[in-house]
């Protein structure tokens, strides 16, 4: 039996791509989860402070960063999810090829880009809460900085 060089090209980019953006997914995870932790310790010294209106708006604001860096995580992980089920597909179509050429394997490759899709999507969509998390911070710090610069001046 003979390899058929271009195929076993595709098929191992059809590979290689998915194990890449798992491992890119895996890296967002932690350190997603290290702001995420960050966020929750920031929560927990704020609901201890006194009560003002400006530590109101900071556990606000800090609740709402912590709700969006748990959506990216969620993203995140169906990410690796996929990719991981993508990569599997791919090798387990690859495979039936190989030995079978039946009409299952394209189906199976199909199916395998589709979840490798869908783990693309849900990279973006977590990069995209990250985004807004970081300008939610920013905004924070920014107004964290007025007050200080206020209120210290006589």
């Amino acid at each position: 039996m003979a390899l058929d060089t271009q195929n076993a090209f595709q098929l191992l980019t059809f590979i290689a791509a998915p194990a890449l953006l798992t491992n890119a997914s895996s890296v967002l995870v932690l350190s997603t989860s290290n702001r995420f932790a960050r966020a929750v310790d920031r929560a927990r010294h704020l609901e201890h402070e006194p009560d003002s209106p400006e530590s109101e708006r900071a556990l606000l604001r800090v609740t709402r960063r912590a709700l969006a860096l748990n959506r990216a995580l969620t993203a995140f992980y169906v990410a690796i999810a996929s990719f991981a089920i993508g990569t599997f597909s791919e090798l387990l179509g690859g495979g039936i090829a190989a030995i079978a050429r039946g009409e299952i394997a394209p189906i199976i490759t199909l199916i395998g880009l589709l979840v490798a899709t869908i783990g693309t999507i849900a990279i973006a969509t977590g990069a995209g809460f990250l985004v807004a998390e970081t300008w939610d911070a920013y905004r924070g710090l920014r107004e964290e900085a007025r007050t200080f610069l206020h209120g210290s001046i006589p």
